[in-house]
């Protein structure tokens, strides 16, 4: 039987874009959605998905994005919920074998959601 497990994490981090050229702050939730066979009565492990998704984002929390070397450059570059969910898609494919190296879950959805001042402005959803 497959499954979903959806894993949220927030990351606090200032970015600026052409459009908005002084630096500011926001909250993006992360939602990643792991799909996979039910064993032992779940996906995979709740808190190992959390600690893996928490370990590619500790690097990134409380910094200015735009100048971040643990991101690729166009992310530098322009860091949008679109190029966040991108720069984690290509993260997240290797390490995933470690939350379950005989049934490794498949990624089914990277979500990311962007918040200023208490109020989602919205977000980015890639569906694989």
């Amino acid at each position: 039987m497959k499954l979903e497990l959806v894993v949220t994490l927030a990351l606090e981090a200032t970015h600026s874009l052409e459009e908005r050229e002084k630096p500011h702050s926001h909250r993006w939730d992360i939602q990643v959605g792991l799909k996979g066979d039910l064993e032992r009565g779940r996906v995979v492990s709740l808190t190992h998905a959390q600690e893996l998704l928490s370990s590619i984002l500790k690097p990134l929390q409380n910094t200015f994005l735009n100048n971040n070397d643990y991101l690729d450059y166009d992310t530098r570059a322009c860091p949008t919920c679109e190029n966040i969910a991108l720069f984690l898609l290509n993260r997240l494919k290797e390490p995933l074998n470690q939350l379950n190296s005989k049934n490794p879950p498949a990624l089914s959805f990277i979500q990311v959601g962007i918040w200023d001042k208490g109020v989602q402005l919205g977000f980015a959803r890639l569906s694989l």
